[in-house]
């Protein structure tokens, strides 16, 4: 081919031009070794290639893509990683189970927070229970019939009729008598306030029958209940159901034996005074008990149930028993003939 350089170009000198390749030139050759370090990381580098601040691993080889290890982050200089960070640098079964862990503690945590509230459960029956306060109001008609009497909240001895203190049974009480066959507090389902129910006992005491007025007794059944802080549930007039008796002749009253008569009468929720607690009052009928339910001391409340009507004075005169005039009284105190708590 003809030459198509330049005229005024000139060829650079050949560094190879006149070396010959012989025995001499080979041992003419220096030779260097690689240092002790040099060395030393080779071979560590050939069991663990390096890791660069990156998270790249580099080997021999050449730059073959090899897995990055993540490390949690963590936060300013010397505190530790955030919670977050952590949590997914832990396995599926690890996580689970703080998962669960954490339930565990919420589940605690929220029972002792927002657990039942004590302040309703009855505490009075045992020695040494805070009593509640009884605020007073105005006295008011009750849904089924009566009134109660809320002005009278808080006060000491008070009674619908006075004389219910004397009237009350003794031992030797003779004449007419009344007395409880059983008392408690019900609340037949939760749609439905809670009541007091007494069932009561009575009789004549004597050979001549017991003629009162229609429901039992001219001014109706009182009922009071009174704890240490004074009259927390006192109402008057209350509807009464008589069994086991017969009607006077003009039909306007009852005729009731020596035999005995039971009658029913229900106490509502309404007649509790402001403040106080309906399944406290129930607990706190019953006597103080110890662990073998021996009685100990009386009932915390004292519950009163009395009648009045100007024919149990008429018969009590003849017996000579006058102690009460016109009212007949039952208590929940001992001593209690028949009462069977329930």
């Amino acid at each position: 081919m003809p030459d198509r350089r330049p005229p005024d170009a000139v060829e650079p000198p050949d560094p190879f031009e006149g070396l010959v390749l012989d025995e001499e030139f080979i041992r003419s050759a220096t030779v260097s070794e690689p240092s002790a370090r040099t060395r030393m990381l080779t071979e560590r580098w050939r069991r663990e290639p390096p890791v660069d601040p990156g998270g790249r691993r580099w080997s021999a080889d050449g730059p073959a893509r090899t897995r990055r290890t993540r490390r949690p982050r963590s936060g300013r200089p010397g505190r530790p990683a955030r919670f977050g960070n952590r949590f997914r640098t832990l396995s599926r079964g690890e996580r689970w189970t703080a998962v669960l862990g954490a339930l565990i503690v919420l589940l605690v945590v929220g029972g002792l927070l927002f657990g039942p509230n004590r302040a309703h459960t009855p505490q009075l029956a045992s020695s040494g229970a805070r009593a509640a306060s009884p605020r007073p109001t105005g006295d008011q008609a009750l849904p089924d019939g009566g009134t109660f009497a809320g002005s009278k909240c808080g006060q000491h001895g008070y009674h619908r009729f006075p004389a219910a203190a004397d009237a009350l049974p003794t031992e030797k009480s003779t004449g007419p008598w009344l007395r409880f066959a059983s008392y408690g507090y019900q609340r037949l389902d939760a749609t439905r306030p809670g009541e007091f129910v007494f069932d009561l006992e009575l009789g004549s005491g004597s050979n001549t029958p017991l003629a009162v007025s229609a429901p039992l007794g001219s001014a109706g059944i009182a009922v009071e209940i009174e704890g240490p802080n004074g009259v927390v549930a006192a109402a008057y007039g209350l509807p009464t159901t008589v069994d086991g008796a017969t009607h006077t002749p003009d039909g306007r009253g009852w005729l009731i034996t020596d035999s005995g008569t039971t009658a029913h009468v229900v106490l509502p929720t309404a007649a509790l005074c402001p403040g106080i607690d309906a399944t406290a009052v129930a607990t706190g009928l019953s006597p103080r008990v110890d662990g073998s339910q021996s009685i100990t001391g009386p009932a915390p409340y004292t519950l009163t149930v009395s009648a009045a009507d100007p024919e149990i004075a008429e018969l009590r005169r003849p017996l000579g028993t006058q102690p009460g005039g016109g009212v007949l009284a039952a208590t929940n105190q001992l001593p209690q003939p028949v009462a069977k708590p329930v």
